[in-house]
């Protein structure tokens, strides 16, 4: 048995990659991060309702063509896990969405983070005010994390 240390374990908030497609401010931490993922030394995980949230942005643009082409460049992303929802995460979910009245979107990514023990890395102030989850923004995991 070895010592040594295990890899950051994180879920992949939807915003990372709207930042990520648009090439909006801070889209570079992000693909740093992704980087980090590529080269196994993070563990990253999305929960399906990015998908959802991802496919409806584009949607909404009036993209279709886009909104299938992202949902589909993460569904095949082989170095992202995807999360499901099951019971347990759908109760979690609730509750997150109750105590802290949050998007249910967002407590659907809380609940799937809390399951996993993962940190979740995002810039939307939400997931700061559920004290059972880490939340990261880009940045600071960036900084927290060995180069």
């Amino acid at each position: 048995m070895t010592n040594e240390p295990s890899k950051p374990k994180v879920v992949f908030d939807t915003k990372l990659f709207i930042k990520l497609f648009a090439k909006e401010e801070g889209w570079e931490t992000v693909q740093k991060i992704l980087s980090k993922i590529e080269d196994n030394e993070i563990e990253a995980t999305i929960s399906v309702v990015t998908l959802t949230e991802i496919y409806l942005k584009y949607l909404h643009e009036k993209r279709p063509d886009l909104a299938k082409t992202r949902t589909e460049e993460l569904r095949y992303a082989i170095y992202l896990k995807k999360l499901e929802i099951d019971e347990e995460t759908a109760v979690k979910a609730g509750e997150f969405k109750g105590k802290y009245n949050i998007p249910i979107a967002d407590a659907f990514i809380a609940a799937a983070a809390y399951f996993e023990e993962s940190t979740i890395i995002s810039d939307d102030p939400d997931f700061k005010r559920i004290p059972e989850i880490k939340a990261l923004t880009e940045k600071e995991f960036i900084s927290h994390t060995p180069r």
